[in-house]
């Protein structure tokens, strides 16, 4: 690929982000969170251009998550087969944190110091205000950890609920896990776990 150097760097990242996923690599650590904010329908002037059918679509997959990420996932989405088939796992948006939400405004990605290979990257935004609610910006709506992962940055969990300094348990994966474990054990004796 040519570089042209009168174009900016959103521009040349959504260069890249349009380009086949095997060619697809995230150079930094907001680049994986920024592609999908854009699918969550981010839409401003930094958004990239990303074709993708959804946050975890096979594309994205492949790309920009981690390989961990990757295989909780896909047994919960092959558990979520066995069961109904909705496609809708966990019933609500796992980026954006609810079953509905306005139109993204207000867009802003920071990272936080790393730590232990980990880089935390809040994201602030407003999906809430079409409803008459005020957006609180003092704390990220989404926090995503993202790590180096075979020489690209790529998405090893989220949390659009409960950060709680990282804690897994409240985390997008474990619930992932969680769902893919509770069905296991209801094949397993016939009853679903008690909460």
């Amino acid at each position: 690929m040519i570089r042209v150097s009168s174009l900016g760097g959103t521009a040349f990242a959504a260069m890249v982000v349009c380009l086949s996923a095997t060619s697809v690599f995230a150079a930094d650590p907001l680049e994986p969170v920024r592609i999908v904010m854009s699918v969550a329908g981010w839409k401003d002037k930094d958004a990239p251009k990303v074709e993708a059918s959804g946050y975890f679509d096979n594309r994205l997959l492949a790309t920009i998550y981690s390989a961990s990420f990757v295989d909780v996932y896909r047994l919960a989405e092959k558990t979520d087969e066995l069961q109904d088939g909705s496609g809708y796992m966990l019933g609500y948006d796992v980026v954006i944190g609810g079953q509905d939400s306005c139109e993204l405004k207000d867009v802003r990605i920071e990272t936080r110091p790393a730590k232990n290979g980990v880089t935390p990257v809040d994201v602030h935004f407003d999906a809430i205000s079409c409803f008459g609610h005020t957006p609180d910006f003092s704390q990220p709506q989404t926090v995503f950890h993202v790590i180096e992962e075979d020489g690209r940055y790529v998405i090893d969990n989220l949390w659009s609920d409960d950060y709680s300094n990282g804690a897994l348990e409240s985390s997008v994966k474990a619930q992932f896990a969680a769902m893919t474990k509770a069905y296991i054990d209801f094949r397993l004796t016939g009853s679903w776990p008690k909460e």
